[in-house]
């Protein structure tokens, strides 16, 4: 995948419409750097690239919480004279030696009633409304939006992702979706569920009650214990950034899931009803073309037969009116010759032409009429054949394509009805995101008493866990003359044992070589194995282990803050390999807080080996002098955000700090 192109429009500091040319001019100067001071745009910019691709589902940099509508409205540049934004991204993407070029256009504007976004999709420029309309499904397959971050990554928080907590969380979601394995847990969710329907579908079993009870409080526990382990690690890092991090993944489960969907089920419903209605009409009027003169276009050559036959009979009508009275003026004619005594010859002469004539026309006059049609009757016929078919043909025609477009239109109206999911199927991921709406406000509390309320919420778990498993198996005995009911549930318990094993076995057989891949950019970056020998995952909960030479494990805590910083980068370079996924990487502060030797590291052994498209936003402190020097070979184009303050309002131009501007600005 290659990014060829940005278009901003009234999006945060960028005022009016600013293009940004992205495409490496060779496979050897793969970045791309922009550079800008704090607060100029550099994160923004960044944030219009997943917003465009991601739209609900995008982790920008300050949306804290705040709902998609409300995000849009906040993006919009406060002085500019329109109330509409936009964003747009041209990319290529290749599948098996085929290259599709896309062009996705996101524009909001502000309305009475909120936002109103337009999202559409450019396949090789052509409009394509339905992968624009099953674009999440379509982004899935280019970047899933679980694995972005180890593609679009933000320099200063990246020491994070070396803390264990930290990259429990990521290590454990980046594997799950680069092996599928999200999907087999959602399988396992579903047959878990269908299980406990199965076991409690009849509406006299002594035990149904007491079951769902401790299902309840089970489902409650759970609960409480999401939200004081999410308060304790928010707590850890003194900063609500996690909880909200944690409640965005939520979100974007649930937008994944079809909540939007979800919520416009109504709408969905009365546009279905409309289209169908509207479907009804066009074959009404189908019908009642059919009912009129549209069958005649199936005998027009008949109805041609028809009027040349009727011509013939009314000229044979018409000779043998005229042969009568043509008799009684030829008599009167010759009489009158040879009154005046006209030569005998001449009147001979007419007297032969005249006789002649008259023949000719008994004979033409005694030809048969069968159709005797009424003057009515042969009006309409010529109506039809010169030009009344013609008209109707045409008619029908545009009647038809209407039809078709009607279809085309029901039938998507219909997959988007179809999409809908069930409330079974988003129920419990909507209680889990309201759970962390009011997890947030309770960050407050003491480290000590969330862990012992940890605790006991484990205890009284594991304890309603036993108690309901008891109360499940002797449901399950005495529902045993149910054979049908009891063989389903034998074989769902087969399954969910079946999924557990292969879930185990494919994060083994994979685990080793992401372990080699994260080791092996780890000493690439610091070109030395005399730190860490070994790294090791655990396939349980994803928990990193580093190894000295000592082959004992090695405390995160005797790093510098400069090499735990390259171990997060390499966790990212890693995983990023392991995903097969020729995607361009996106870095906001690169160079972050790294001392000057860590700094070099990087400028010199990842930027230009990241990716084949690498996009650095840069501030006039980090790629700069000796660094800038170091990367110049392998920057195919360069950028600078200049604001203005006057305008508030920053402009994207062509170029890059120089030594002069830097020097100037520190005095």
């Amino acid at each position: 995948m290659i990014l060829d192109e940005i278009v901003l429009h009234n999006f945060g500091l960028y005022a009016e419409r600013q293009t940004v040319v992205l495409t490496p001019p060779s496979s050897s100067q793969p970045v791309i750097l922009f550079g800008g001071l704090n607060g100029h745009g550099k994160t923004t910019l960044l944030d219009a690239l997943q917003l465009c691709l991601y739209g609900p589902f995008a982790r920008t940099s300050n949306r804290h919480g705040l709902s998609y509508q409300d995000y849009l409205l906040q993006s919009l540049h406060r002085n500019s004279r329109t109330r509409e934004a936009a964003v747009e991204v041209s990319f290529r993407h290749t599948v098996d030696g085929d290259e599709s070029r896309y062009r996705l256009h996101r524009s909001w504007q502000k309305g009475k009633n909120g936002c109103k976004e337009h999202f559409e999709v450019l396949r090789n420029r052509r409009l394509d409304t339905t992968l624009a309309e099953n674009w999440i499904n379509q982004v899935e397959d280019l970047i899933p939006p679980n694995i972005a971050n180890l593609f679009f990554f933000d320099g200063e928080q990246i020491e994070s992702y070396a803390a264990p907590e930290t990259s429990i969380q990521l290590i454990g979601t980046a594997i799950r979706n680069l092996l599928g394995l999200d999907v087999v847990e959602r399988l396992e969710q579903d047959l878990q569920i269908y299980s406990r329907r199965k076991r409690m579908n009849e509406q006299n079993n002594p035990l149904r009650e007491g079951i769902q009870k401790t299902e309840t409080r089970l489902k409650d526990l759970s609960t409480q214990l999401a939200d004081w382990k999410q308060k304790q690690a928010a707590l850890k890092v003194t900063d609500i950034d996690p909880a909200c991090k944690e409640f965005a993944r939520v979100e974007t489960e649930y937008r994944r899931l079809g909540g939007d969907l979800y919520e416009q089920r109504m709408e969905i419903d009365r546009e279905k009803a409309e289209a169908e209605r509207v479907s009804e009409e066009a074959a009404t009027r189908l019908r009642t073309f059919a009912a009129g003169d549209l069958p005649l276009l199936l005998v027009r050559g008949l109805l041609e037969d028809v009027n040349a036959r009727d011509q013939e009979e009314v000229t044979s009508r018409q000779a043998r009116e005229i042969a009568d009275v043509l008799e009684g003026r030829d008599w009167t004619t010759l009489e009158k010759l040879r009154s005046n005594r006209v030569d005998n010859t001449i009147i001979k002469a007419i007297t032969a032409y005249l006789e002649k004539d008259r023949d000719r026309r008994r004979r033409l006059g005694e030809r048969q009429t069968m159709l005797n049609l009424l003057p009515a009757t042969r009006n309409d016929l010529q109506g039809l054949l010169h030009g009344g078919l013609d008209q109707l043909a045409q008619d029908i025609r545009l009647e038809f394509e209407k039809r078709v477009e009607l279809e085309n239109r029901t039938e998507a109206i219909h997959l988007r009805h179809a999409s809908i999911p069930e409330d079974d199927a988003i129920s419990e991921i909507i209680t889990k995101r309201d759970a962390l709406r009011e997890e947030i406000a309770l960050l407050e509390a003491k480290h000590s008493a969330m862990g012992e309320e940890v605790s006991r919420l484990h205890r009284e778990i594991e304890h309603s866990k036993q108690h309901l498993a008891r109360l499940l198996d002797e449901d399950a005995r005495m529902e045993g003359q149910h054979h049908d009911r009891t063989r389903i549930l034998r074989h769902v318990s087969r399954v969910i044992v079946t999924l557990n094993v292969f879930r185990k076995r494919v994060i083994e057989k994979h685990l080793r070589r992401i372990e080699k891949l994260v080791l092996d950019c780890y000493h690439q970056l610091l070109r030395k194995s005399s730190l860490v020998s070994r790294l090791e995952i655990d396939p349980e909960n994803f928990a990193l282990e580093l190894y000295g030479n000592d082959s004992k494990i090695l405390n995160p805590d005797r790093l510098s803050a400069g090499e735990r910083q390259l171990l997060a980068i390499a966790l990212l370079w890693g995983l990023a390999k392991a995903s097969g996924r020729p995607l361009p990487t996106a870095i906001d502060t690169p160079l972050g807080r790294l001392d000057a030797d860590h700094r070099m590291h990087l400028i010199e052994r990842y930027f230009p080996y990241a990716s084949h498209q690498v996009l650095l936003f840069s501030t006039d402190e980090e790629i700069t002098g000796r660094y800038l020097r170091k990367l110049r070979p392998f920057i195919g184009r360069n950028y600078r955000l200049d604001y203005d303050d006057a305008t508030a309002r920053t402009r994207i131009v062509e170029g890059y700090f120089n030594d002069l501007e830097i020097k100037n600005r520190d005095r």
